[in-house]
């Protein structure tokens, strides 16, 4: 008997052993798994707030190139407003101070044949910056591209003329793209651009025919009746991704588009900044050598570079024996120079993080004289009192010289107009 009471206690005791063996197991299993959980939470934490940190620190790269790129256009227009009136024609001398694209830091993109000195004095700069993101810059001139907000100008020559150019750029690009052609061959272009003017004009009746509202009932079913007065808003596009929402738009056409527009145009089509397809469109007389050859001196500061003025223009298409007589006969606003709307992108990047920041610069000071000018003559034209415009061009040269002598009175100052800001 007493053996047997002494043999339980030894099994008691090595189950006691065994339960609290079970028991410190049980307490490391927890205990990994609750470090494993809160190391791992830190982890995703730390990460989080890293990508955070990241991505400001690109956002403010790509603040920091903007902000710089403000100021090159800002310096640009102050050298045009001091320029000594000798030195008018040599005007295009000032467009490097925008025209290059900047990029931070330096020695990512310098050329390598550059001494070891001068990559020397750049790295010491690049040292002692407090700026560790990158970014590159570009600016780019609106005043090249036709505003489709002129299709509700209140000059009616603007507006037709507009017209005329859109479906010219339509016309170019079936003759040019044969994809185009055989997919667009039988598409009612005026009836999409009628459209666009539909969405830009003030009254309420279609150019097609019928109230402007009956194109919209599909999107409108969608939104709900209380919506029924949004569209079309008689007003402005205020983003070329609009367009989308007109009917007829496909998104094809809008990316063939989307290059050759605008809705920050400068009342007119400057020759210096205009691309092929736009300078096609000004007149039927301009082939694609014709075009190419305009471009081919703008490029090349041997045959001339940009064209002065009006004069330098008529001269050259002279030359090219193109008929002046005849040319530009809608009388679109020509402009050789000083008209430009900035837009102004910005990449900012940090740690693989990238933001982006589109701004647009609008110079309004000389925009307005430029309207004030072009409905003045369009007056005196309507009252029997003007001269008559000639050739368009020369309608163009007098209303960019005129706007040129207002827009000098006054030395621009403080931060550039800014119209549109978009981060990304």
């Amino acid at each position: 008997m007493k053996s047997f009471i002494t043999f339980n206690k030894i099994i008691f005791k090595k189950g006691q052993n065994g339960v609290a063996l079970l028991m410190a197991l049980f307490f490391v299993v927890v205990m990994t798994f609750l470090a494993t959980s809160v190391s791992y939470d830190t982890l995703i934490e730390y990460s989080v707030s890293s990508q955070s940190v990241n991505r400001l620190r690109a956002y403010y790269a790509a603040k920091s190139g903007t902000e710089l790129s403000l100021l090159r256009v800002l310096i640009y227009q102050k050298a045009l407003a001091v320029l000594p009136k000798e030195l008018e024609e040599q005007k295009s001398m000032l467009d490097p101070i925008w025209q290059f694209p900047f990029a931070w830091p330096p020695t990512a993109f310098l050329p390598e044949d550059m001494s070891k000195v001068e990559r020397g004095l750049i790295a010491k700069l690049e040292e002692e910056s407090i700026m560790e993101g990158q970014y590159v810059t570009t600016i780019e001139d609106e005043a090249g591209r036709i505003d489709i907000n002129d299709l509700g100008s209140s000059s009616e020559k603007i507006r037709e003329a507009t017209r005329k150019q859109i479906l010219k750029i339509f016309e170019i690009e079936l003759e040019n793209n044969d994809d185009f052609n055989d997919k667009y061959s039988s598409f009612e272009f005026e009836k999409l651009v009628n459209n666009i003017q539909d969405w830009v004009d003030e009254d309420k009746e279609s150019k097609n025919g019928g109230d402007e509202k009956s194109n919209y009932q599909d999107i409108i079913s969608n939104f709900g009746n209380s919506n029924a007065d949004f569209l079309p808003p008689n007003q402005s596009f205020k983003s070329i991704e609009e367009l989308h929402m007109i009917p007829e738009m496909t998104d094809e056409i809008f990316n063939m588009l989307k290059t050759r527009v605008t809705i920050y145009g400068v009342k007119g089509i400057n020759i210096n900044s205009a691309e092929k397809d736009v300078l096609k469109s000004l007149d039927s007389q301009i082939t694609d050598e014709i075009a190419d050859k305009i471009l081919e001196r703008i490029a090349n500061k041997e045959k001339g570079g940009p064209f002065k003025n009006n004069d330098d223009f008529v001269g050259f298409l002279q030359g090219e024996n193109l008929s002046t007589d005849s040319f530009n006969e809608d009388g679109i606003p020509l402009l050789y120079g000083s008209e430009h709307n900035f837009v102004i992108k910005s990449t900012g990047s940090f740690a693989g993080v990238t933001k982006e920041i589109t701004a647009i610069t609008f110079d309004l000071e000389s925009l307005k004289a430029r309207y004030v000018t072009l409905l003045e003559e369009e007056d005196k034209e309507k009252s029997g009192g003007g001269t008559g415009t000639g050739t368009g061009t020369g309608s163009g040269s007098t209303q960019s010289q005129t706007t040129q002598t207002k827009a000098k009175k006054k030395t621009p100052s403080g931060r550039p107009t800014i119209v549109f800001w978009r981060e990304n």
